[in-house]
């Protein structure tokens, strides 16, 4: 089957080795996907990712003995840096936000500091999925000082905490989760608001197996694709954009459709 993505490797970013917003864009978000992989562009990210991006930076610092107001204006400038080039109208709210975010999520990660050692932070893993090749990229890798067990903590920045693990952030600690076969923890912090402090919540998944499963079926129904088509111009017309859908709202995707489609 790997032959079905190899002869896409001279196109856009290429279709090789796996992400899991690869395998996230192809199930759910097909005409992002083709954009981006196969044709190549390039689109900029929002400032509520910088801020999830920064906030785990400003963490990590803090982990590894930088006082935390040498890491709030680490953190700060980190955010101002990547969000030059963005156009985003929640630049400046979100900007609020880190301290408070940063502050908090420290104080959430101290109270484990005396059981918990740091081992890695963004640490690469490797796999296989049927037989393809994925890449991926975890946040906090610990060690129980108890147990000796060492577990992941992917750190998720956000309005409001969920009642229950989404989908897709299920299928990415499963990914995780085999390849590495440790645990996996979800540590959701939720924004401060002007009449609540920041907030937060962990949670892990009882069942790997079944969103692994989802993982698995959507790289075969990917080769089945690539496998009816050989070109850019094949994928092209195999799909129709729906005007409707939530991911033009972005100017530059929205371009990038009609440059492709013509519409």
């Amino acid at each position: 089957m790997i032959e079905h993505f190899e002869k896409f490797n001279d196109y856009g970013k290429g279709l090789l080795p796996l992400s899991f917003s690869h395998l996230n864009e192809f199930a759910f978000y097909r005409e992002r996907w083709a954009l981006r992989r196969i044709f190549g562009y390039q689109f900029p990210t929002s400032a509520p990712a910088i801020r999830g991006q920064v906030v785990e930076s400003g963490i990590n610092m803090f982990l590894n003995g930088i006082p935390i107001e040498e890491a709030s204006e680490k953190m700060i400038a980190e955010y101002d840096a990547n969000c030059l080039e963005i156009n985003d109208p929640k630049i400046d709210d979100e900007r609020a936000n880190l301290v408070p975010l940063l502050e908090f999520g420290t104080k959430t990660f101290q109270e484990y500091a005396y059981r918990w050692t740091l081992l890695n932070y963004q640490k690469k893993v490797e796999l296989d999925i049927k037989g393809i090749p994925f890449i991926g990229y975890t946040d906090f890798h610990f060690e129980d000082k108890n147990t000796k067990e060492d577990f992941f903590i992917d750190l998720k920045t956000s309005k409001l905490l969920p009642q229950k693990i989404s989908i897709s952030h299920a299928m990415q600690q499963a990914i995780y989760q085999k390849a590495t076969n440790a645990k996996q923890i979800l540590w959701y912090l939720k924004n401060p608001t002007k009449t609540k402090d920041a907030e937060y919540i962990a949670m892990s998944l009882d069942d790997y197996v079944t969103p692994m499963k989802i993982c698995e079926h959507i790289v075969e129904v990917m080769g089945n694709y690539l496998k009816t088509v050989n070109s850019p111009d094949d994928i092209k017309n195999s799909l129709i954009p729906n005007p409707d859908n939530w991911i033009w709202k972005e100017e530059t995707v929205l371009n990038a459709r009609k440059e492709v489609w013509g519409y």
